[in-house]
Formats: C-alpha cells, sequence, structure tokens
C-alpha cells in the first residue's frame, strides 16, 4: 500500500482540482474581485510572504556562513536543504506553468477568458500552479523537518500566504492547491535524497538540551 500511497495522492489532488475548475474556481475568483480594498490590502501583505527571492538569498548564504564562517556543518546541511528544496520546487512550478498555460483570474474578470493555453510563457497565462503556494508550502514544510518542531504555526503561516493568492485575484484555488503539494512533494524528496546521501537536516535532535534552550548557533 506504501508503494501506491504517492500515486493515490496525486491522483486525488488531481481530483479536486479538476473538480475546482468545474465548479469552484470561476465562482471564488468573482467573490474576490468585489472584497473591498482593505481586505485586499490585508491580503496584500501576506501575499510578499510567498516570493522565493529572498528565501533563497538567505538559505544560500547561510549555507555559505555556517559552513566556511561559523565552522557549523548541521545548519550549513539544514540551510542547503532549504536552498535545494525551494529552488527544485520553484522550477518544477514553472515548468508546468509554461506546459499547462492557464489564464489567470483578471482575464476571466475583465474578458470572460477562462481556459488553457499551453506551452504559453505569458504572466496572464501562468496562474497554474500557483509559485507562491509552492514557495511558501516548500519552506514552512521543509523547516518543519529542520526544526522539528513550529508544525502547527509554520502551516498557519502556509494558508494565510496561500489564501491571499486567491484573495487578491492572482490564483484561482486549484492554482494554490496544486502549488502547494508540489512544494511538499519536492521538498520530501529532497529531504529523502539528503537522508540518502548521509545528511541529517534536522538540527533539533542533534543540540544538547541547554543548546536548545539557548544559542542555536554556536558552532559545535
Amino acid at each position: 500500500m506504501r508503494k501506491w500511497r504517492p500515486l493515490l495522492f496525486l491522483f486525488a489532488v488531481s481530483a479536486v482540482c479538476i473538480a475546482a475548475y468545474e465548479v469552484f474556481d470561476a465562482r471564488a475568483a468573482f467573490f474576490c474581485a468585489a472584497l473591498g480594498p482593505w481586505t485586499k490590502e490585508l491580503f496584500g501583505v501576506l501575499t510578499r510572504l510567498g516570493i522565493s527571492t529572498p528565501y533563497l538569498v538567505a538559505t544560500f548564504a547561510g549555507c555559505i556562513y555556517f559552513r566556511f564562517i561559523r565552522k557549523n556543518k548541521g545548519l550549513a546541511t539544514a540551510a542547503a536543504f532549504l536552498f535545494v528544496a525551494v529552488a527544485a520546487s520553484g522550477l518544477a512550478n514553472d515548468l508546468i506553468k509554461v506546459l499547462v498555460g492557464r489564464s489567470r483570474p483578471g482575464l476571466l474578470i475583465s474578458r470572460g477568458v477562462y481556459g488553457f493555453k499551453p506551452f504559453t510563457d505569458t504572466y496572464f497565462y501562468a496562474s497554474f500552479p500557483s509559485g507562491h503556494s509552492n514557495t511558501i508550502a516548500s519552506l514552512c514544510y521543509g523547516l518543519t523537518l529542520v526544526l522539528e518542531r513550529f508544525k502547527y504555526e509554520l502551516l498557519i503561516i502556509a494558508l494565510a500566504v496561500m489564501t491571499s493568492r486567491v484573495a487578491v485575484g492572482a490564483h484561482f484555488p486549484s492554482d494554490v492547491l496544486f502549488g502547494a503539494y508540489l512544494g511538499v512533494v519536492i521538498t520530501a524528496a529532497v529531504a529523502r535524497e539528503f537522508d540518502k546521501r548521509g545528511f541529517q537536516i534536522g538540527i533539533r535532535a542533534k543540540l544538547a538540551p541547554a543548546e536548545r534552550r539557548g544559542d542555536l548557533f554556536a558552532p559545535r
């Protein structure tokens, strides 16, 4: 059963996305288009947490810093893992965007366009999957593996950013769902690859009790 679990999960997520496309996505887009300016402004702030560039820069810099300056291999490995997970998830997400070419909610609201134009590398046909949702899901899931705690807090952050993508009119619900799914799946695959190669990404279990309460960044 375990061997079939990933395939069944993919089938379930895909089925929900197809059902949402047929029944729910367009309605959600029109509902969010009618939201007030204050609501959109709030979600506009939240949605910035899904931009991948700051995380990629921070994790890459952290890997270099901890590996060569602080000589902390554990934290260097954790930073490298997060960098690879977010980067790989983003690349896969961007590839699917081009292959699928789904129109964004803005085209539905302004022109009544609701469909696909495959192999179209333009913003207005790059709705599926959501890149911001992909990034935040990959990052938050990766952090739960690294920190080995804060699972529910990180889940709330991820869900807030995912919701914001629909609220600001950038994506449909199915775009957000599949983007997050892709981020989690690829992050899990990267974690397994690190584990196979003997790189431990979790840092909390390797710390002594005093270190867990104190400075996590002290060299070991």
